[in-house]
C-alpha cells in the first residue's frame, strides 16, 4: 500500500473513533408557545407558558410565541431565542441569569411591569441579551437593568420607565464583575432620571469593577431629567485592585442634558474614569422644536426638526429606525425616527341627501386626516374632481358644485398636506336625479275669470193648488282644476290661494293675506305662504274644491300651482302664465 494511501486511511480512522467516543451534542429545539400546550420539553415541543419554556431551554433554542397575554419568566441558560409577533404581551420582570451559552435573543415582545420598583427585563447572567423591536415599559422601576453580559445589544426598541428617579436602561458594574458591554441602535429611551445611565461600583478592598463600554449609534434619549449619565463616583480604586471606566460613544443621536461624574482621586490610589465622545449628535436643544409632542411624550421628530438630515450612518448599523422606516444613508436624521412625512389620507361624504342636475350639491371632505396635523403639519389644499369633466382646488373642505345633467358620477378628493405630500383619492359615488320640477298648469279659473260668491236660481213650486215663484240663493264651491306632468312622475300638487290687497310694508315682514282651508283667510308673513294640497289622480290631473263653510270673500285673489316629482325636485316648470292665474270673487 502506497504511504499516502496509508496515512488516509489512518487519519480517517483516528476521526471515526473521536467522533464514536465523543459525547453526542444537544441537538437544538424549536418550540412553539400558546395558551394551553402545558408542559413542554424532550419530543414535546408546545410550551404553554414561558415559565415552562424556560424550564425546558438549552442553548440555541427556539420559543416562537403565539399571540397572547403570558406571565414573565426567568431564562437560566444562555443562547436561547424568544420571537414573538404583533400582540405578544409579557407581565411582569424578564429576567436572563445564564452564564455561558452567548448572548440570547428577545424579538417582537411588549413587556410590562407594575409591581413595585422592579424593573421590566434583567439581565444578571454573563451571557448577555440581544433585544430587538419590543417596547418595554416599568410603571416604577427602572425599564431594563443590566449587572451582566459583555457584548448585549438593543436594537429598535422603546424603554420607558415612569419612576421620578429611575432609568429606562441602566447599566452596572459592581466590585468582581467582569467588563461589560451594551449598543443602542434605533432606540428611544423614556422617562425617569435618566435616559441611559451607567455606574460602577467597588464596595471591596480587593476586587474591583469591570470596565463598561456603552456605543449609542441614532438614540433618542428624552422626556428624562439627563438623557444620558455616566457615574464612576462609586468606584473608588483601592490598592491596584483594577479600573472599572465607563466609556460611552454616541453617535447620530438626542440625548439631551447629559451628566459625567467621576471620583476625585486620592492621592496614590489614582480615580476610575468616565468620558463621554459623541458626535453627529445634539446634547442640548428646544424639545417642543425637536419633537412633535413633547409634552404628550411624542417624541418622533417634528416636521422642520433640526435633527433631520443632520446624521449619518456607521457601518454594520441598523439600517431602519425605530418603525422599520429604512435609513437610506449617507445622510440620515438624528436620534431613532428617521422623519418621514406620511401622506395625508383624503375622505369624501356627499352631503346632499338627493342630488338632482341644476341643483348644487355639497360635497364635504373634513373627514380628511394628516398625521402629522397637530405638529407643523396639516391639510392645506382639496383638489376636486367631480367626475363631470370639472374640477376644482380650495383650501377648505367643503365645496358646492351643481350637475348639469342626470345620472351617475364618480366624485374624487385629493388632499395635500404643508409638506406637499399628496393622498390617493377617496371616491364618492354621486346619482344624481332629475332636477327638473314638473310642470304644472292651471285650467280652472281662467285668467281674470270673473267668480260669485254666490247664484241665483229662480224655480215654480205648487203648494195648496196655487203655482208660485220661488227665488233662492245659495254658496258658490269655489275649485281649482289643473294637469301636472313629469317623466320621473308627479308626487305631489300644492296650491297657494293669496288675496291681493295693500302689505303693511315691503319689508321680509310684510304681511299678507293667504286662504287657510281651516280658518279661512288669514294674515301672515308674505314669504310664509299657506299651502294648500291638491288631490292628484294617477292621470296627472289635479283639483281643490273649497268648502263653502270657508268661503273666502269678494276681492282679487291671485292663486299659484307648484309640484315635487318622484326625484325630490319640487317647483314648477311651466309658463308663467299657465301657473300662477288672478281671479275676482263678486257678490
Amino acid at each position: 500500500m502506497p504511504r499516502l494511501g496509508r496515512r488516509h486511511w489512518m487519519t480517517t480512522a483516528v476521526a471515526t473513533l473521536a467522533m464514536l467516543a465523543a459525547p453526542a451534542a444537544a441537538r437544538a429545539a424549536t418550540y412553539t408557545v400558546a395558551a394551553g400546550n402545558g408542559p413542554c420539553g424532550g419530543a414535546d415541543l408546545a410550551c404553554g407558558s414561558l415559565g415552562e419554556a424556560a424550564a425546558a431551554a438549552a442553548p440555541g433554542d427556539v420559543f416562537s410565541v403565539a399571540p397572547g397575554t403570558y406571565d414573565a419568566a426567568t431564562f437560566a441558560v444562555g443562547g436561547v431565542t424568544i420571537s414573538g409577533a404583533a400582540g405578544v404581551a409579557i407581565n411582569g420582570t424578564m429576567t436572563f441569569s445564564g452564564a455561558t451559552g452567548g448572548p440570547s435573543r428577545l424579538e417582537k415582545v411588549a413587556i410590562s411591569q407594575s409591581t413595585g420598583g422592579a424593573p421590566a427585563i434583567n439581565v444578571s447572567g454573563e451571557s448577555g441579551l440581544e433585544l430587538l423591536d419590543a417596547a418595554v415599559v416599568s410603571l416604577h422601576g427602572d425599564g431594563i437593568i443590566v449587572t451582566g453580559g459583555e457584548a448585549g445589544r438593543i436594537i429598535r426598541s422603546v424603554v420607558v420607565t415612569g419612576g421620578a428617579e429611575t432609568s429606562a436602561v441602566r447599566v452596572t458594574s459592581t466590585a468582581g464583575t467582569p467588563a461589560k458591554g451594551l449598543t443602542l441602535e434605533s432606540v428611544l429611551l423614556i422617562g425617569g432620571g435618566a435616559g441611559l445611565r451607567a455606574e460602577t461600583i467597588n464596595n471591596a478592598i480587593e476586587a474591583a469593577a469591570g470596565d463598561i463600554s456603552i456605543v449609542a449609534r441614532h438614540v433618542t434619549a428624552a422626556g428624562s431629567t439627563n438623557g444620558l449619565v455616566l457615574d464612576s463616583t462609586k468606584a473608588l480604586r483601592l490598592l491596584g485592585t483594577g479600573v472599572g471606566n465607563i466609556a460611552a460613544t454616541v453617535t447620530d443621536s438626542i440625548v439631551l442634558d447629559n451628566r459625567v461624574a467621576n471620583y476625585a482621586g486620592v492621592a496614590g490610589l489614582g480615580a476610575n474614569t468616565a468620558t463621554l465622545t459623541a458626535s453627529r449628535s445634539l446634547q442640548t436643544g428646544d424639545r417642543n422644536v425637536l419633537f412633535a409632542d413633547a409634552a404628550a411624550r411624542n417624541f418622533r421628530l417634528r416636521p422642520g426638526s433640526p435633527a433631520i438630515d443632520q446624521g449619518g450612518i456607521e457601518p454594520g448599523e441598523s439600517t431602519t429606525d425605530i418603525d422599520g422606516d429604512p435609513r437610506p444613508g449617507p445622510v440620515t436624521d438624528l436620534g431613532a425616527d428617521e422623519f418621514v412625512n406620511a401622506p395625508p389620507v383624503a375622505s369624501i361624504v356627499v352631503r346632499t341627501a338627493r342630488p338632482r342636475a341644476g341643483q348644487p350639491v355639497l360635497l364635504d371632505g373634513s373627514g380628511s386626516t394628516d398625521r402629522e396635523a397637530s405638529y407643523g403639519g396639516g391639510i392645506v389644499q382639496y383638489r376636486w374632481s367631480f367626475g363631470d369633466g370639472t374640477t376644482e382646488t380650495t383650501t377648505t373642505p367643503t365645496v358646492l358644485h351643481t350637475y348639469g345633467g342626470e345620472g351617475a358620477a364618480a366624485a374624487q378628493l385629493v388632499v395635500v398636506d404643508r409638506q406637499g405630500a399628496v393622498s390617493a383619492p377617496a371616491v364618492a359615488r354621486i346619482d344624481v336625479g332629475d332636477g327638473t320640477p314638473p310642470v304644472a298648469t292651471i285650467t280652472r279659473p281662467f285668467e281674470g275669470q270673473r267668480i260669485k260668491l254666490t247664484t241665483r236660481r229662480t224655480r215654480t213650486v205648487r203648494r195648496n193648488g196655487v203655482r208660485r215663484r220661488v227665488t233662492s240663493r245659495r254658496k258658490t264651491r269655489i275649485g281649482f282644476n289643473g294637469v301636472a306632468r313629469d317623466k320621473s312622475g308627479v308626487a305631489f300638487v300644492l296650491l297657494t290661494v293669496e288675496k291681493l290687497g295693500r302689505s303693511s310694508s315691503s319689508s321680509s315682514r310684510a304681511r299678507c293675506t293667504w286662504y287657510d282651508a281651516r280658518r279661512g283667510l288669514v294674515r301672515r308673513r308674505c314669504s310664509q305662504p299657506v299651502l294648500l294640497v291638491a288631490r292628484l289622480a294617477a292621470d296627472g290631473s289635479w283639483r281643490l274644491r273649497i268648502s263653502t263653510r270657508r268661503q273666502p270673500s269678494a276681492g282679487l285673489y291671485r292663486v299659484s300651482v307648484y309640484a315635487a316629482d318622484r326625484s325630490g325636485a319640487f317647483g314648477n316648470s311651466a309658463p308663467a302664465r299657465d301657473r300662477v292665474v288672478r281671479f275676482r270673487l263678486t257678490r
